[in-house]
């Protein structure tokens, strides 16, 4: 007996004395590799015919290096981490909280976001930046007046613009900080069906989708869409928290396999849940990626949910943010997940259940209309030749719109008019240019109903309705379409 224990501890320093050399070994290689590579940046340096910006290469090459192992993988310097911290609180910038773009008169006002302070203050589309603070702007380029937009969170902005058919207006407020909306949209259909967008796990998402799928419950939702097309992912804490909404504590979401095995880990649901019975359709597409996938590979494997739509990105890797002692940061591939199931998702993707490859995608004559701006124009005509305390009550003014369509048909470009000028030399091309004209006239019949949406949804966010209009394009949706012909929960 005394020998079969010497055996076994003789067997166990065996093992330690191997292991501790390859340590050595290992941490020699290192330090080889790091000697080289110090007298290579040396030499480079007193040797370069130019004088080298070091910090700047150096970052370059630390860059390159990583690239080469995967495409996720990063190096930060400090500034740069300080605005990742930022973002994965999903915090864009101190602003005002709309879109703008450059027009022949100045920058303008785009889309006010919902919420936000352009919004709240009553900022509208079409406003044409005329000075910010008491400068004047109207002829400075996109990104300097955008950089004024731009500052700190809680300093005052004061606007001076120039509103179309109405005049000079004055606005003053204070710059928020602009953060990604985890739920930009959710309401409740005919049927008793909730429908929720949901974008990303970024701080605080899954609060926001409990509070939104709460919401619906109460106000008598029976079944759930859950939109993940496009979801760029995020926290894995996040989706594990977003997954305790649909089932019960101590729910495997998904398990991490490490570089030290040791070192593997599981994530699971740990909050009361909301719903664990209700039926739940996913939409995931190409764009679904990360936590997103996580998420969804988790609602299949238990059955808890049917996902339709195409195959998600497939990024089965989590990445770790490792510190520098001078504030720079390391973002590198730590690990791989596995669904509960004990999937990989790299390179894969979670597949559908019930697969729908075909895409909302829009005709090309009718993507020149809208890419014209006249309906987004006749929008703004619309609400500020309104008295400002009036309403959209969501019917259009069909003749109104034909009329001032039809003034601006030589803003509409077709494809294939890029090409005329070279055919210019032919006798038909004239004719092809009458053919396009009156193409475009007839697009008011053609596409009528495609107009009129987007019509619709236009004067619905001039009037600040977003999830009206938002709710009005998905149920115009090849999609919802689709979703309507399928027989099961």
């Amino acid at each position: 007996m005394k020998g079969k224990t010497k055996a076994v501890v003789l067997g166990l320093f065996t093992l330690l004395c191997i292991s501790f050399a390859g340590m050595e070994l290992r941490q020699q290689q290192l330090q080889e590799q790091l000697d080289l590579y110090g007298e290579f940046f040396t030499l480079l340096d007193k040797n370069y015919v130019d004088t080298l910006n070091l910090p700047d290469l150096m970052k370059r090459s630390m860059r390159k290096t990583l690239g080469e192992l995967d495409p996720y993988s990063n190096y930060f310097d400090i500034e740069e981490t300080k605005d990742r911290g930022k973002a994965w609180a999903g915090i864009q910038y101190a602003g005002i909280g709309s879109t703008v773009k450059q027009s022949d008169s100045g920058v303008v006002i785009v889309e006010p976001t919902e919420g936000l302070p352009a919004m709240r203050y009553g900022l509208r589309a079409g406003d044409l930046v005329v000075e910010i603070n008491n400068q004047n702007v109207q002829h400075l380029p996109l990104d300097s007046v955008i950089h004024r937009l731009k500052g700190v969170e809680g300093d005052s902005i004061r606007l001076t613009l120039k509103r179309p058919f109405k005049g000079i207006i004055h606005k003053a407020f204070k710059r928020e900080n602009i953060t990604y909306k985890a739920v930009p949209l959710y309401y409740m259909q005919a049927d008793s069906t909730g429908y929720i967008i949901f974008s990303h796990f970024l701080s605080g998402s899954a609060k926001t989708l409990r509070n939104a799928v709460t919401e619906l419950k109460a106000r008598g939702m029976k079944k759930l869409i859950l939109d993940m097309r496009g979801n760029s992912g995020g926290l894995v804490d996040e989706c594990s928290s977003a997954l305790s909404i649909f089932f019960s504590p101590n729910t495997l979401v998904c398990s991490l396999r490490l570089k030290d095995s040791t070192a593997n880990y599981s994530y699971k649901t740990g909050e009361a849940p909301v719903d664990t019975v209700m039926p739940i359709k996913i939409l995931t597409d190409r764009h679904t990626i990360s936590s997103g996938e996580i998420f969804a590979g988790c609602m299949k494997d238990f059955k808890r949910a049917t996902l339709i739509g195409d195959r998600t990105y497939g990024k089965g890797f989590v990445q770790g943010t490792r510190p520098f002692k001078g504030g720079q940061s390391l973002y590198v591939t730590v690990a791989r997940y596995y669904t509960p199931g004990g999937y990989f998702i790299g390179a894969k993707g979670v597949d559908p259940d019930i697969e729908f490859l075909k895409a909302d995608t829009v005709p090309p004559h009718l993507q020149a209309v809208i890419n014209s701006g006249i309906i987004t124009e006749y929008s703004i005509q619309y609400r500020n030749t309104k008295p400002d305390e009036s309403s959209f009550n969501g019917d259009v003014e069909w003749g109104k719109f034909e009329t001032f369509y039809l003034s601006k048909l030589a803003t509409i470009k077709f494809p294939e008019e890029n090409r005329l000028a070279e055919l210019d030399v032919y006798p038909s091309t004239k004719h092809l240019k009458a053919d396009i004209a009156l193409r475009k006239k007839q697009l008011l019949v053609v596409y009528k109903k495609d107009i009129e949406t987007e019509l619709k949804k236009e004067i619905l966010k001039r009037y600040y309705q977003f999830a009206q209009s938002g709710q009005l394009g998905f149920e115009q949706s090849v999609m919802f379409r689709f979703l309507k012909t399928l027989k099961t929960d």
